[in-house]
This record gives structure tokens, sequence and C-alpha cells, in this order.
């Protein structure tokens, strides 16, 4: 690192290009725009020690070299273009709705093809059936996870991740809202929320070519995913995917912020010794309103391709609520699935996990200007839980 602590977007590019024999020279374009909006936040001066600019240094190259390396893959498999993404089941909320348990639930079903977390960390060469069961990548997903344990103990129990199992597709996305989450960077979500519809569109098609990417030797009937990172691309969603099936997940302000700001605290703490608990609080409670207002301008001519659920409901019933997403989009549905998720659920149910305490309060913020910014919403929100959940 250079003693003026800058982070060379333009020599990480280089590195990787080496690698992968790409061009060395990054495209201007809002993909390379962002990277160096992101590099320039990490190293505002006060935030990060020189170690862990380091740290976040390698973490940056590692994703443009994935990003570098799926676009090899592509161009030596072109037919990748050309997979279909058929009426794919994308899940979204803010965070800490339920959308983990979901989405593991869906990931059940034998039809549904869906992303495991080390197929998403190391994406390139796409998985085949052939040796996906004793990748290498699974061992490597599993050894940075252990880092993670040891890191903070807490963070695995508040959100379960495992090497071998489904994970959100914001990995997949070249810029998305966990970022603004994982570090302290601001000025990156500003510039995340100013994004034009051509923006936001070129990001989300190329999120397209990556689910076709991961699809080229495994498939299934349907693609189905997971992250809040599409309520921010709503604006642009059924222009990439005109036949998609949204699930909306929904909870209370009051506890999805404090929540995953207290997830987000133990993220911080693996690159950051002091970590700001008012910025973490103040940059999540603009960042739930902000998705929200884009969740509640999606088109109405969409409506039937689109369930609510509120956190509530799905906790009390979760299988219930999956035949519910399932009778309302017309996915088919089996004995076998549902003894799978029933299987699922017992085993959750017997593992023992500390309880997740939080406050709004640890994050600056009160019930009162929750509930004030979020007006609008909860407003929207009584309207659309008048009908059962998933019901048109």
């Amino acid at each position: 690192m250079p003693a003026d602590r800058a982070i060379d977007i333009d020599e990480l590019w280089r590195v990787a290009a080496r690698k992968v024999r790409a061009s060395p020279i990054p495209p201007q374009d809002v993909y390379v725009d962002g990277l160096r909006c992101l590099a320039s936040a990490l190293e505002t001066p006060g935030r990060y020690d020189e170690p862990a600019l380091r740290l976040l240094q390698r973490e940056l190259f590692v994703r443009i070299l994935a990003d570098l390396s799926v676009s090899r893959d592509i161009a030596v498999h072109p037919e990748i273009s050309d997979i279909p993404v058929k009426r794919p089941l994308l899940v979204t909320g803010f965070g800490r709705t339920g959308s983990t348990l979901l989405h593991n639930l869906l990931a059940l079903d034998p039809h549904a093809r869906a992303p495991l977390l080390w197929e998403l960390w190391a994406p390139s060469p796409p998985p085949h059936p052939d040796t996906a069961a004793a990748d290498p990548r699974i061992a490597s997903a599993q050894r940075r996870l252990d880092a993670f344990t040891a890191a903070d103990p807490q963070i695995r129990s508040i959100h379960p991740m495992e090497a071998r199992a489904p994970d959100e597709c914001h990995w997949m996305m070249r810029h998305n809202a966990l970022l603004p989450m994982f570090y302290q960077v601001p000025e990156y979500w500003e510039w995340l929320k100013q994004l034009s519809h051509g923006d936001l569109g070129e990001l989300y098609s190329h999120y397209r070519l990556q689910i076709q990417h991961l699809q080229l030797w495994i498939r299934g009937d349907f693609w189905t995913s997971k992250s809040t990172t599409h309520l921010h691309f709503m604006p642009v969603l059924f222009d990439v995917f005109p036949d998609a099936n949204i699930v909306r997940l929904h909870r209370d302000p009051c506890h999805a912020v404090p929540s995953l700001c207290s997830l987000v605290s133990g993220y911080r703490r693996l690159f950051a010794s002091q970590v700001d608990q008012g910025e973490i609080g103040s940059t999540l409670l603009d960042m739930f309103v902000d998705n929200m207002n884009r969740s509640m301008a999606a088109p109405a001519n969409k409506a039937d391709q689109i369930a609510d659920i509120r956190f509530e409901d799905l906790v009390a019933d979760p299988i219930a609520a999956v035949r519910a997403i399932y009778r309302r989009f017309g996915y088919p549905y089996d004995e076998t699935f549902e003894r799978a998720m029933t299987h699922y659920l017992e085993r959750e149910r017997a593992a023992a996990r500390p309880r997740h305490t939080y406050a709004l309060e640890q994050f600056g913020l009160s019930p009162g200007e929750v509930t004030d910014r979020c007006a609008d919403y909860l407003k929207w929100l009584e309207t659309h839980s008048r009908r059962p959940a998933g019901v048109p």
C-alpha cells in the first residue's frame, strides 16, 4: 500500500487481468466508476488503519478477479448468454425479515436451482455435476467461514452460513446494497442511490448473465435466490426479468432495522477495531426508507407477479407460506418437497442458538424517528396486508 493510502483500482485491474489474460485497461463504465467510489470511501482517513486497508484492498482484488474470470468463461462458452432464465423466483425484503429461512426452504425443491455459497464466492469455472460434490472451492469457502467465526462467533449464530448451503445472490452482483453495510462507506451508498435507470439496467443485466453462467452445467426448472438488493434494482427488475415472480418480506422497521444494525456491527468488526454505531444506524435507516420507496413504486401491471408476506406470518407457519407462494405463482408442489421442508424445520428447531438481542438506541435511533421516517411505508403496508399472504 503506497504511503498516500491510495487503493489503486487500475493496478488491481492490471494484476487480475494478467491472471486471466484479459485487457489490462479497465473500461469506462458504471462498474469501474463504482469501484473507484468504493475505494475512495474505504481510504477516508480515520476509518481503517493500514493493515485493514490491505485486507480491504485484497477484497476488492478478489471481486475484480472473479468478475474477469466469469467474463473469460463467457467468452469461451458464448452459449451461456442463450441459457434460459424462465420464471425466476426472487425473494427480497430488508435484512432480518426471514429471507434466509424462506430461501433455505425454497431451495429444497428438487425442481429449483439455488446458488450455494461456495459457488457465489468462487463462480469460475461454472460448477459441473461430475465434480461439484468434491470441488476444492468448498473447502476454501469453509476456511473463510471459519475465519468469520474466529473473528466474531456471533456472526454465524445471528445469520447462519454454510459453504454448501444456499446464500444471498448479492455476491453475484457487481454493485449492491450490502457493501455499504459491510464497510463504512456512506459516500458509496450515496453513489448507489443516485444511479440512473440506465445504470441500474446495465448492472442488473449483468447479474442475469451471471445466473446464466452458473447454470451452464447445473440447471433446474427455475432459478430461485434471495437478496435485499433486489429492492434497489426494483425500477429495472421486470425489464431484465419480465416473467419473474417476486416475494417481498415485511417486518416492522423498529425491529428489522436494529436487528440488521447488530449483524452489520459484527461484520464491520472483521475489518475495523472501532465501529461507528451511529453511522450504521443512520445509513441503514436511510437504506430501509429508500428500499421501501423503490418497492412501493413497483409497476402496478406486475402485481400478479408479486407476493407480500409478513415476518410474523412466515415465522408462525413457514410451510404454509411456501404453499401460498407456490399456489399464487403456479409452481408444482408435492409431498416430497413438503417432507424435505418439515425435516429441515425440525433440525432447525433442535439447534440451540443464542438469543439475538439489540436496541435502536445502540445505533443512535429512536422508535419515534424510525416510525416517522417510515410513515409512508407503514401506511402502504397496512393496505397491502389486508389480504391473506400470497393471495391475489
